[in-house]
């Protein structure tokens, strides 16, 4: 007996029998976290990136910037050590391992500030448009490629050979190292975006009480 899609509104038959999906959202639970997840695009996190550097650029001084890149390079040593104790012969976890050559080499290729604003960013996004992310999981993943796709490294090229052309294309993590590593990325630099997203609200609400005060005081003109 034939099996439909597991997602409301799919009729696309499953063609595994182990999977309650389609291969589509199937490919899709295994690369963003969820079956109904979409890739989160450069175009929807710069504006928030945006909002990040404005707000850097208004308090140059502020230790915060310094304090966040600290923790993240806290983390690119963290997963030094990580795999300097599996090279020893030391038991590990082998996700664990594998984000953490992912976070060596972002270290080595990206400026900590750009790690930080992309985190900050996403995370900004996330509670303005917490829509945009299906789960947990799915923010996890979708900040881990984001912050991924900062170095050129995660990118390799392959033959399309309908085209003719050589495509770039994104060199995923398995699901679970994917997960940990934006989980890892979030533990130690959300807060900054966090705090960023609550002061943003807070200025577009004191703004919002002060063109109410005016309309009010505007409407009692005789």
């Amino acid at each position: 007996m034939n099996r439909t899609c597991r997602i409301p509104g799919c009729s696309t038959a499953v063609a595994s029998g182990f999977s309650p999906y389609c291969a589509g959202h199937r490919a899709n639970l295994r690369r963003h976290g969820e079956p109904e997840q979409k890739a989160i695009t450069k175009a929807q996190v710069r504006p928030y990136q945006t909002l990040v550097r404005a707000r850097i650029a208004k308090n140059p001084h502020n230790p915060a910037w310094t304090a966040l890149e600290t923790r993240w390079r806290a983390l690119v040593d963290h997963a030094e050590h990580v795999i300097a104790e599996y090279e020893r012969g030391r038991a590990g976890s082998q996700v664990e391992r594998l984000v953490a050559r992912e976070i060596v080499k972002l270290g080595n290729t990206t400026e900590p500030r750009i790690v930080v604003e992309v985190t900050m960013a996403m995370v900004m996004l996330r509670e303005f448009r917490p829509c945009c992310f299906r789960s947990d999981h799915a923010f996890w993943v979708q900040l881990g490629r984001r912050v991924r796709g900062l170095s050129d490294l995660n990118f390799g090229e392959r033959y399309v050979h309908a085209t003719g052309k050589v495509k770039r294309c994104y060199r995923e993590l398995s699901p679970r190292a994917a997960v940990v590593l934006g989980r890892w990325l979030a533990e130690t630099l959300g807060i900054g975006g966090l705090y960023l997203a609550r002061l943003d609200r807070a200025e577009h609400e004191k703004q919002n009480a002060e063109q109410r005060d005016l309309h009010k005081a505007l409407a009692q003109l005789s």
